[in-house]
């Protein structure tokens, strides 16, 4: 077992509060990713559970233990680097057992340790090369294996997959989800990628300005946003988000559930969205600015009196300057108020000045 809580806690560098009063239960054998854009206080959330980032104020308990007077060294985590932080002078197989040397793991388990975890994340064959001599996802696996040999109770992830091109990423994010399902263990993985996130995560956790926006699964925290800020950093092309009318209240939607329509009545060609536009829909009149064609959907860019909004479609016949018309039927629709907040009662309902 390996839950891990905050219990308000706080972290200050000097006179920089980074965390306040912060509160969260990391669920026992969970893939957990701390989602935020750089300087949220996530991999500062990382740094407290490792122990070299001790918090200012608050406790942080680790399977009921308060582990805020652990070393470092006795907390049965072990982290994994963005920059790998593997020793090119070893082999894989030195690198990966340093940690038993050091804690003078008998010849004969670190060998029987070793082999199973380059057996797990593929590296047998490897095992007498050095780092240099393999490519860039292999040296990341080494990384991934010497945290793995010492068989903690957590793992500690800050950003692996950064330094890898994009097609690797995907392979290696497919690798860790299968090695999660494999080891069973506690997954604490973080990133300012919001699409990793979504691929990987049993329970997103995003931060802003070192406070949690929202905490749910990938689902929720994209089909269910709390705030202006979650549906706008969560999304590829983000949420739509538009003044109402009414004050500083705004409202907002998935590009992916705007429809465009040929004329205000009629569903453009090749439409894969079939909603009826009721009572209470919002549609507009707007022109085509630009169009990106990605595959099996287009991204087009709409301007129309409200301002520029994004609307992701299977139709991609249509050319800019073209003028159209876009739908979103009302449960569709998210309303926020003048600090961002979502307002639950109105959404779902087109509202007044729509």
């Amino acid at each position: 077992m390996a839950e891990i809580v905050f219990e308000h806690v706080s972290k200050s560098f000097g006179n920089t509060k980074v965390i306040e009063d912060l509160n969260l239960t990391v669920k026992d054998g969970a893939f957990t990713v701390l989602l935020g854009p750089s300087g949220c206080g996530k991999t500062t959330l990382l740094r407290m559970i490792a122990g070299i980032g001790p918090a200012t104020e608050g406790t942080i308990y680790m399977d009921g233990e308060d582990i805020s007077d652990i070393p470092p060294g006795k907390r049965n985590v072990a982290m994994v680097f963005q920059n790998y932080a593997i020793y090119p002078t070893m082999s894989v197989r030195e690198n990966i057992e340093f940690c038993l040397k050091n804690n003078r793991v008998p010849k004969e388990e670190r060998k029987r340790r070793v082999e199973k975890v380059a057996k797990t994340v593929g590296l047998e064959e490897y095992l007498n090369r050095k780092p240099s001599q393999l490519s860039g996802g292999q040296r990341q696996r080494i990384a991934l294996a010497r945290a793995m040999v010492k068989e903690p109770a957590v793992f500690l992830m800050d950003e692996p997959l950064s330094n890898l091109d994009a097609k690797l990423r995907a392979a290696m994010r497919s690798e860790l989800i299968e090695l999660h399902e494999q080891l069973k263990t506690t997954f604490v993985y973080v990133t300012h990628d919001q699409g990793e996130s979504m691929a990987m995560a049993d329970e997103i956790v995003l931060m802003d300005h070192g406070k949690i926006m929202q905490r749910g699964t990938p689902e929720e925290i994209y089909h269910d946003p709390d705030n202006v800020f979650t549906a706008q950093f969560i999304g590829t092309p983000p949420a739509n988000i538009l003044k109402s009318g009414e004050g500083s209240e705004c409202f907002g939607f998935r590009p992916e559930r705007a429809v465009i329509l040929r004329t205000s009545g009629e569903y453009a060609a090749g439409s894969s969205t079939a909603e009826p536009f009721l009572e209470g829909s919002f549609c507009r009149e707007g022109v085509i600015l630009t169009r990106e064609m990605l595959g099996s959907e287009t991204i087009y860019k709409v301007r129309i009196p409200e301002g520029e909004i994004m609307v992701k479609s299977a139709d991609f016949s249509m050319r800019s300057g073209e003028r159209i018309h876009v739908a979103v039927a009302p449960q569709y629709l998210y309303f926020f108020d003048g600090e961002g907040k979502r307002i639950r009662e109105k959404s779902g309902h087109a509202g007044k000045g729509l």
